[in-house]
């Protein structure tokens, strides 16, 4: 690295401390790759189970173990162990010498974007990557002098504490929509303030995506699928920038689905709601709702997305669940009156622009974040 000594990884690890087996009967963490966030390294979920829930794929840890996970290295996940416990194999356990400060400095570089580059670059395998141990090793890690490594793990905590309070106000504000549904109509499961039930199928028409998947992309109406969907939320395309022309449309006989559609995921993870915040073609794994009175499409995708336990009880099931088109009309919705949907709505709306101001504002701290990063690691911050 630009400006600073730097060692292999492989040499600043204490090896001299073993693995070891589980010894006694109370539970213990079991930290599994599912529980770790992307780029973050929080744990989602901390699971607890006995010895004879420990399964052959796992190694002990210890307190100010940093974790990196091995597979899928783009996905960043590392974590610095605050308690012991045992881990997948998958998570490679790394516990520094005396040359590195602390753990959370080897971690905040793992997690850097220069670190993530190459690691993608140095995989092994198609369906499920993973890094290639020995170029892991041989990778030279940056190290200034300890006081600096402890200044520089410090200013980047402190930016990630302002990113966290960020994306937990922003899950705060997607809790409160529910709440506010909660409080107006009452849980559409058990309707206690006894509003008149219908299906779906009898207040909005059902389109239904053709099976066949274009063979290109080369147009501006969005291709959405199931990956693509923002949650009771606004969805306005693929992430993925993938769209079809007119041309490409009619190959395939696809059927555009008008702005404003109510879209729910009818396979695998039922019950992902979204509303079509432009004209869009879906994939067979969705069904979309195009709604007439007396129901509003906000207040329908809420609704929806409190029926997952009658969408998976109705479901047919091979390898994933899935709803065909009279199990999707069928759903039961109830029908509080107009005016307080649309009341719902207009709330709704409101908080849906403070979360769009949130997320504009962790995008811009994640690039601070990011250059801070870059800086910290080549001797110039």
């Amino acid at each position: 690295m630009t400006g600073l000594k730097s060692k292999p990884m492989a040499s600043l690890l204490d090896t001299m401390k073993k693995p070891k087996a589980f010894v006694g009967n109370e539970s213990t963490w079991n930290l599994n790759l599912d529980q770790i966030e992307s780029d973050t390294g929080r744990v989602i979920e901390k699971r607890f189970v006995s010895p004879t829930e420990l399964g052959p794929s796992t190694h002990h840890f210890e307190t100010g173990t940093v974790l990196y996970s091995k597979l899928r290295p783009y996905l960043n996940k590392v974590v610095v162990a605050d308690e012991s416990g045992f881990a997948t194999t998958e998570l490679v356990p790394l516990r520094c010498d005396t040359r590195i400060a602390f753990p959370e400095y080897l971690a905040h570089y793992l997690r850097s974007n220069d670190f993530v580059r190459f690691a993608t670059n140095v995989v092994a395998g198609a369906k499920m990557p993973r890094m290639i141990m020995s170029e892991f090793w041989r990778h030279d890690v940056p190290l200034p002098p300890l006081p600096e490594q402890r200044r520089i793990a410090a200013i980047l905590d402190q930016a990630d504490v302002l990113r966290a309070k960020r994306r937990e106000a922003l899950a705060q504000l997607d809790s409160l929509t529910q709440s506010i549904f909660i409080e107006m109509f009452g849980d559409p499961a058990t309707n206690p303030k006894g509003w008149k039930e219908c299906s779906v199928g009898d207040v909005a028409d059902c389109i239904v995506p053709g099976r066949d998947k274009p063979k290109s992309f080369t147009g501006a109406t969005p291709w959405v699928t199931t990956d693509d969907l923002s949650h009771l939320a606004f969805t306005n395309g693929s992430p993925k920038e993938m769209g079809l022309a007119a041309v490409e449309i009619e190959e395939v006989r696809a059927r555009v689905i008008p702005a404003g559609s109510v879209i729910i995921s009818c396979v695998g993870n039922l019950g992902i709601t979204t509303i079509a915040g432009c004209e869009m073609v879906i994939n067979q794994q969705l069904h979309s709702f195009q709604c007439h009175a007396p129901i509003n499409n906000v207040y329908l995708m809420h609704a929806l997305a409190l029926q997952k336990a009658f969408m998976y009880s109705r479901a047919s099931s091979t390898t994933l669940p899935y709803m065909n088109k009279t199990v999707c009309n069928s759903i039961p919705v109830l029908l509080p009156p107009i005016e307080e949907q649309k009341a719902f709505a207009e709330l709704f709306l409101v908080i849906s622009e403070l979360k769009t101001k949130h997320q504009e504002s962790i995008t811009q701290l994640n690039a601070l974040f990011a250059a801070l990063q870059y800086r910290a690691f080549r001797g110039e911050l």
